[in-house]
């Protein structure tokens, strides 16, 4: 399966992994059932996009512009991680054009999972 999502964190990161080749239709496909996550939730679900296996350009990428994390109000902070430089800047293209300031980029797993998992800490702080 090039794209794989699971929820981990007791439902609060969506771990969604890409490996080449995948393509941006079955990008489109994942979507529904992270838009089925985001309906069931109940406190945000934050993004840990792995992308250490996708080292290439897919064409329609930029359809990942559409993806339910980036609108749904359950949608939380997404935090990239592996991603090839081109991709890179393909993505932060795509956050800035349609004003996604939720998005970070790091260059280990440790780092993004430390950050997302402060997140959920300082939320559950607040309870």
């Amino acid at each position: 399966m090039p794209i794989v999502q699971v929820l981990e964190e007791n439902g609060r990161i969506l771990r969604v992994t890409f490996t080449d080749p995948w393509s941006a239709e079955e990008m489109l496909k994942e979507f529904e059932s992270t838009k089925h996550y985001l309906e069931e939730a109940t406190r945000p679900i934050h993004l840990l996009a792995d992308m250490r296996a996708a080292k290439r350009t897919t064409p329609g990428a930029l359809r990942a512009r559409e993806a339910p994390m980036l609108h749904h109000p359950m949608g939380g902070q997404v935090a990239v991680f592996g991603m090839n430089a081109v991709g890179r800047t393909l993505a932060e293209t795509v956050f800035r054009l349609i004003r996604f300031r939720r998005a970070r980029f790091f260059d280990s797993e440790a780092e993004a999972l430390a950050y997302l998992r402060g997140l959920i800490a300082a939320d559950q702080v607040g309870e």
